[in-house]
């Protein structure tokens, strides 16, 4: 078949009227016979060309689709069929062809933005750093009263999808250094410089940027981003700290600081924050749901309880609010209410968990049987969340002191599971309970055949067999490979606090002990902190942080035990 032909295969939808094509071979009246076309006209190749990289396009053969594309550019004079072959050529990291099709759109609609944009983007992307400057320069002029960031914003945009990190922050920095002045500037290079991994060229990137305009909340929300990645809250506390108060009204910020007071632990502050943002907008839902969480946590029941008695008011966040005025019930020991709050969650999202703690409340009121039927018959209901479902079932059982049940129960899971990580694992955590530590040890390291660097279950082993043995050079070899893992998980630096204190390495126990701590500042740590600070003869500090842990959980076993060690 010809090109015209299948021109006409390929096109008759689109073309107006009805051809008829006539086999040039078949026998005919003279005076009727068509002689065959030799050459096709210019629309119909074009058309050709276009409708087969479309169809090509619709089946992803993207190389095909390009390849027409290219084909109709050359023969077309519309802008239009340009731009798709030259757009196409970017995703396809076609580089050299993205160049040339860019050059030509630009040639035929020399005021079109995109086009420049392209140009530059192509520049970029085959290593011609002065011709990309030069049309980025071009694009941030035009851009730089529409993106309100003097341009910076639309060049930064075009630079992050460079290929190539690092040749994309030079550019940028060529863009810095002709304004050093710009806070814009200055923050887009930061941007890149994370980016590209530079994180010190990025943090002195941001500090530029606010020493010109203290104001700038993305370079405000980048910093403290950069310092947590660093392991550095402290600093990232401080300068949100400052930034919300020389910026008060901002939500995002003062958001953000709230959610990193928490993050700390330190809740009457976060709850300031928040009560903050609940004054400056009385409708704002998601602080007073906050409000709310807080109050929880820190087991002021009945004013978690009329925060979330609010939402339901308002008719907002029900699903939310139901679930946590169960967890208030639950806490206060009235599973009977627990129950109803639960039952009253239908959303999809939130659905499940209320199912899970129900089948909580069922074991801790004392209906093991009806808690094992109840989950059960979630498995049926939800087979796609079986081993979920197992381990919330074994941690129900767990949280109501029936470890044997909870053990049980995971070996029947593994049965139907063999091998599954996380069954594993938390069937060691109950054979800890039961002091079966020759099992626990057994999971564990089935886990670590199958995946050598789990930090979890190195953890796990670890500081086991630093608390329960006296085993500690090898303990310590385990938790040294999940530092490796996981450098600053507070789980992980507890371990390696605790196993140097039974080490008699008192400093370095202090060390991460105090890192765990300002890390997350769990009971448990708070205990450990505690302990060796006590040992250590700094008493005023070892009291002063194991009240304030046991203001946050007064049941604590960890905490309590303590107290009846050194009869605080």
């Amino acid at each position: 078949m010809n090109t015209l032909l299948k021109a006409l295969v390929f096109c008759s939808p689109l073309l107006s009227g009805c051809v008829t094509v006539v086999d040039a071979q078949a026998p005919t009246e003279p005076e009727f016979q068509i002689r065959p076309v030799l050459e096709p006209s210019p629309r119909a190749e074009l058309m050709y060309q276009v409708l087969t990289a479309e169809l090509a396009g619709k089946r992803d053969q993207l190389d095909v689709a390009l390849n027409h594309y290219q084909q109709a550019a050359i023969v077309s004079n519309d802008p239009r069929v340009t731009e798709r072959a030259a757009v196409l050529a970017l995703i396809m990291k076609e580089n050299a062809a993205a160049l040339a099709l860019a050059q030509r759109w630009l040639a035929l609609d020399p005021a079109s933005e995109q086009a420049q944009q392209t140009l530059a983007l192509a520049y970029l992307r085959n290593n011609r750093l002065e011709e990309a400057a030069e049309y980025l320069e071009t694009v941030r002029r035009v851009a730089r009263n529409k993106d309100k960031q003097q341009g910076y914003a639309t060049i930064a945009s075009l630079l992050s999808q460079a290929d190539d990190k690092q040749l994309a922050l030079r550019v940028m920095g060529q863009f810095r250094d002709r304004n050093p002045r710009s806070a814009f500037a200055q923050y887009y290079y930061a941007m890149l410089a994370a980016a590209a991994g530079e994180r010190e060229q990025a943090l002195t990137g941001l500090e530029r940027a606010l020493a010109r305009d203290r104001k700038l909340v993305p370079a405000h929300l980048l910093r403290t981003r950069l310092l947590l990645e660093g392991g550095d809250r402290e600093a990232a506390l401080a300068g949100l700290a400052k930034a919300a108060a020389a910026i008060p009204r901002d939500r995002n910020l003062r958001m953000s600081y709230a959610r990193l007071l928490i993050d700390a632990g330190q809740l009457d502050k976060a709850r300031r924050e928040f009560a903050t943002l609940l004054n400056q907008n009385p409708k704002d839902t998601d602080s007073l749901y906050a409000l709310g969480l807080l109050a929880a946590e820190t087991r002021q029941f009945d004013l978690a309880e009329t925060y979330f008695l609010d939402l339901i008011k308002r008719n907002t966040r029900l699903a939310d609010a139901y679930f946590e005025l169960g967890r208030i019930e639950e806490q206060r020991s009235d599973y009977a209410k627990a129950r109803e709050w639960y039952e009253r969650v239908k959303d999809e999202d939130r659905y499940l968990s209320a199912q899970m703690r129900m089948g909580v409340v069922l074991a801790k009121s004392g209906d093991i049987a009806g808690a094992g039927q109840h989950f059960d018959a979630l498995r049926r209901d939800n087979p796609q969340n079986d081993i979920t479902l197992y381990l919330a079932e074994a941690e129900a059982l767990r949280e109501a002191g029936r470890y044997q049940e909870a053990f049980d129960g995971l070996d029947r899971a593994l049965a139907s599971h063999p091998n599954d990580k996380d069954l594993l694992y938390a069937r060691a955590l109950a054979a800890e309970k039961l002091d079966r530590l020759d099992l626990l040890e057994r999971d564990l390291r089935a886990i670590l055949a199958a995946d050598p660097k789990n930090g979890q279950a190195l953890n796990a082993l670890g500081y086991t067999l630093a608390d329960r043995t006296d085993r500690y050079q090898e303990a310590l070899g385990y938790i040294e490979q999940a530092l490796e893992q996981m450098p600053n998980d507070a789980a992980v630096l507890d371990s390696m606090g605790w196993v140097h204190y039974r080490l008699g390495n008192r400093d370095r126990a202090l060390e991460y002990l105090r890192q765990a701590y300002q890390v997350n500042p769990d009971a448990e740590i708070a205990a450990h902190l505690s302990e060796v600070l006590w040992v250590n003869g700094q008493r005023d500090e070892a009291r002063k942080i194991w009240r304030e842990a046991l203001a946050r959980a007064p049941d604590n076993v960890h905490l309590r035990k303590l107290q009846e060690r050194f009869n605080w």
